[in-house]
């Protein structure tokens, strides 16, 4: 099932049974329809594409707990919260700091240079990886080899 797919159907199963987290997938449906009307004619919302949007409503919920202070609106952080782990649901498994040295071990060993093993990264595990984290890894691995 698409990302897309899943997030409606559980938008629907969250309004019918009335639950908090209901508004924040209808409201990231709307926000992926917007976006989705922007496209060139013929081209569909790809998972990454609703990953991003996903990530970028995750941004926000993080700046909106940083600037909320827990001991002056306990109900506004306990919402935040909610939302945040809400929105985590649609996002890709990440990969370790383990997978990530692995991958790069590999690239390292076919002789691959700084930007060629980011640049895989990129191409086979988009948004499954943290890039600082990639990035430290494949330096010092260089580094060491």
């Amino acid at each position: 099932m698409s990302s897309l797919a899943q997030i409606k159907a559980d938008a629907i199963k969250a309004r019918k049974a009335k639950s908090p987290e209901a508004k924040v997938l209808v409201t990231l449906l709307g926000e992926i329809d917007t976006k989705s009307k922007t496209l060139a004619p013929g081209k569909n919302m790809t998972d990454a594409d609703v990953v991003a949007i996903v990530r970028k409503f995750l941004k926000g919920v993080d700046e909106t707990l940083k600037l909320l202070d827990a001991d002056k609106a306990p109900d506004a952080v306990a919402y935040a919260k909610a939302e945040r782990a809400a929105l985590e649901v649609y996002l890709p498994k990440q990969m370790t700091e383990a997978e990530i040295e692995a991958f790069v071990r590999a690239k390292v060993s076919e002789g691959a240079n700084i930007g060629q093993i980011m640049g895989s990264l990129k191409q086979e595990k988009a948004g499954q990886y943290d890039g600082k984290i990639a990035s430290q890894v494949a330096k010092s691995l260089l580094a060491a080899a």
